[in-house]
């Protein structure tokens, strides 16, 4: 299957790829979550050109990602906000971060630290919860197909990792 498009594959991350899942998508909604709000700003910071910046900010706000609206003190330029949805992107954005420096480290050391705001304390990281707060590791979650899904859904659901 050659990567066109995901809009017809019934899978949540297919979906979230469809919509994300292009490199500087994600680099634009990093740069969002840090408090990037300007086209200038993102183009600067990221060296993307004008041209591939403008139609990913476009997606991000047709897929209700970001909000573009007039800057207050420029009726000439917007500003990109996240949104909802673009918001509950950020544990994904967490977790790659926290995997690139586990997996991917500079030899310097960490490129970001994750601290609470109002404490400076170092956040816990991104872990999967049981109903009952445990930490679960991926052997201990089974994928079962639920209401919507299709015959691939159901096929995959019959897979699990050895425990």
């Amino acid at each position: 299957m050659s990567k066109g498009s995901f809009a017809e594959m019934n899978c949540p991350i297919a979906q979230t790829l469809e919509r994300v899942g292009e490199w500087w998508t994600l680099l634009i909604l990093r740069n969002a979550f840090s408090g990037m709000t300007r086209f200038d700003e993102f183009q600067q910071h990221l060296g993307i050109g004008t041209n591939v910046l403008s139609q990913r900010l476009r997606s991000l706000t047709e897929d209700e990602i970001l909000t573009r609206t007039a800057a207050p003190d420029d009726g000439r330029a917007f500003e990109y906000r996240l949104t909802e949805r673009g918001l509950a992107l950020y544990p994904i954005l967490i977790a790659m971060m926290e995997w690139g420096e586990k997996w991917v480290p500079n030899p310097k050391g960490p490129r970001m630290k994750l601290v609470e705001r109002g404490t400076g304390e170092p956040i816990a990281g991104i872990c999967v919860h049981s109903a009952d707060g445990r930490s679960l590791q991926p052997h201990e979650i089974a994928a079962v197909a639920g209401p919507a899904a299709d015959a691939k859904t159901h096929e995959l659901s019959c897979y699990s990792l050895p425990v």
